[in-house]
C-alpha cells in the first residue's frame, strides 16, 4: 500500500535531495561519500512494503526442504492490521546461546530489513558447513520488520520517504485513563508524513508485565530518560518475542545521519556500533522491582560489538570506518529495556536513513545492506564458534573510535 500526500514547504526542502531530476552524480565530496548530489533521483523500489515482505517470508518457508524455518506472526500493526512475523531457527528450551535481531523499529530504516531477509534465506536454504554449525549451536529468532505501518512510501511533492512512526492516535480510554490524560511523550507528528503516530522505540519497560493502568496515570507523559509503557502493539510484538525466548543478546538494527570516523579521522562513517545504552549506575525501579545491567550481560555486549568491529575491518574491506554510537542513558527503548533484563545487546546504526545528511543512493544503500548482513551473520558464527567469547571486553573501551563528528552534506 502507498499513500500521497503534500507536506510544508519546510519538510519539502528537507527532501530536496530526492527530488527527480537528470544531473549525473558528482566526484566523491571530501569527507568522502558518495553523497546524494542536487538533482539526483533516489528511487526507494529496492525497499520492500510490508506486502512484499509477507510473500517473500512464505516463499522461504514453502521452500524449507530441511525443516528449519518456523514462521510465525506475533502480532499486528496498529492503523493497518499488517502482521509482524518472527522467523525461527532453533529451539528456545535450549542451552545454546540464543539471539534475537529486531530490524525496522523505525519505518524509514529499511537497510536492517533487507539484511535480516537475507539471513534468512541463507539459514533456511544453506547447506554450507558455517550454515549447519551455527543452526547446530545457537538459536536465532529474526523479527524483519516491527514497524510496518511506518514503512509505507509516502509521496511528498516529488519525493519519496518513508514515516519514521507507526500511525497510532493516544486513546487513553483504552486504559482507563480520563480523556484529558496526557500523551505520552513520544507521541506526535512525524516529521515526513505529518501523520500521528508512536515513536515505538521509546515504547519499552524494563518491567516485561507492565501494563499502562489509572494508577500509572501520574508517570504520563514521561521522559525520555524514563522507561515507555507499552501502549503499542508493535513494542508489545516485540517484547512478546523477547519472553518467549529470553536472548542472551539481542540486537537492533537502526540507521543514522552521516558522521565522520572521529575528530582525527574525517572518513565517512558507514557504521556506528554500541553495548551499552543504559549507565551502570542507573537503577529503574518499579512496582518494588530493580532493573540494573549485570556485568555479565555488559561483557558479552562488549565482546560481540568487538568481534564485528575486528571482522569489518579484515583486509580490504570498505567497511573500516567504524566507531561508537555517543554514550546514552535510554531504559525506554528496546535496547535499554531488554539490556536490564540480562541481555547482552549491540546497536547497529547505519549511514543511509532517508534524509540529505545519510542517504546513499542504490549502490550506497547496497554495499550498507551487504555491511549489516556481514556483521550479522559472523556474530552467529562467532557464537556458534567460541571465538566471540575469547575477546578481551577492553577492546571495546579502547580500541573502537568515539566522539564522531555530525556532518551534513558538503554540496547543500
Amino acid at each position: 500500500m502507498k499513500r500521497f500526500l503534500g507536506v510544508s514547504l519546510a519538510a519539502t526542502m528537507a527532501l530536496s535531495v530526492v527530488l527527480p531530476g537528470g544531473a549525473a552524480a558528482e566526484p566523491q565530496s571530501k569527507p568522502n561519500g558518495p553523497w546524494i548530489q542536487p538533482g539526483q533521483q533516489v528511487m526507494l523500489e529496492r525497499f520492500m512494503e510490508p506486502d512484499e515482505l509477507h510473500e517473500k517470508l512464505e516463499q522461504i518457508a514453502e521452500r524449507d526442504r530441511h525443516d528449519r524455518l518456523e514462521l510465525e506472526v506475533v502480532g499486528h500493526s496498529a492503523e493497518y492490521d499488517y502482521p509482524i512475523y518472527v522467523a525461527k531457527f532453533g529451539d528456545a528450551d535450549t542451552d545454546n546461546p540464543k539471539v534475537f535481531l529486531q530490524t525496522q523499529i523505525h519505518g524509514d530504516e529499511q537497510g536492517g530489513t533487507e539484511a535480516a531477509l537475507s539471513l534468512i534465506h541463507n539459514l533456511t536454504m544453506s547447506n554450507n558447513k558455517d550454515v549447519r554449525k551455527i543452526l547446530d549451536n545457537v538459536t536465532v529468532y529474526i523479527l524483519p520488520m516491527l514497524n510496518p505501518d511506518g514503512s509505507e512510501t509516502f509521496e511528498v511533492e516529488q519525493g519519496q520517504s518513508k514515516q519514521r512512526r507507526n500511525l497510532q492516535e493516544w486513546t487513553p480510554e483504552e486504559w482507563g485513563l480520563d480523556a484529558d490524560t496526557p500523551a505520552p511523550w513520544y507521541h506526535g507528528e512525524d516529521a515526513v508524513s505529518g501523520e500521528l503516530g508512536y515513536d515505538v522505540n521509546r515504547d519499552f519497560h524494563p518491567d516485561l508485565s507492565f501494563e499502562l493502568s489509572p494508577e500509572d496515570a501520574d508517570l504520563l507523559p514521561g521522559l525520555g530518560t524514563e522507561p515507555g509503557f507499552y501502549v503499542t502493539p508493535e513494542a508489545r510484538a516485540s517484547r512478546d518475542v523477547f519472553e518467549e525466548l529470553q536472548p542472551d543478546l539481542f540486537i537492533d538494527h537502526h540507521h543514522r545521519y552521516s558522521n565522520t570516523v572521529s575528530e582525527d579521522d574525517d572518513r565517512l562513517n558507514t557504521l556506528q556500533i554500541l553495548g551499552q545504552v543504559v549507565d551502570e549506575d542507573n537503577v529503574v525501579s518499579y512496582d518494588g522491582v530493580d532493573y540494573q545491567l549485570s556485568e555479565e550481560s555488559l561483557e558479552l555486549s562488549k565482546q560481540v560489538n568487538s568481534h564485528v568491529y575486528q571482522v569489518l575491518q579484515k583486509g580490504n574491506s570498505p567497511f573500516g570506518a567504524i566507531s561508537l554510537f555517543p554514550e546514552v542513558d535510554l531504559p525506554g527503548t528496546a535496547l535499554g529495556s531488554y539490556s536490564l533484563n540480562d541481555a547482552a545487546i549491540m546497536l547497529y546504526e547505519t549511514r543511509g536513513q532517508q534524509h540529505p545528511g545519510g542517504h546513499t543512493g542504490q549502490k550506497g544503500s547496497g554495499m550498507l545492506i551487504q555491511q549489516s548482513y556481514i556483521g550479522l551473520y559472523e556474530t552467529l558464527l562467532g557464537l556458534a564458534t567460541g571465538e566471540i567469547y575469547d575477546i578481551d571486553p577492553e577492546f571495546y573501551d579502547t580500541e573502537i573510535p568515539r566522539n564522531s563528528p555530525r556532518i551534513g552534506p558538503p554540496n547543500l
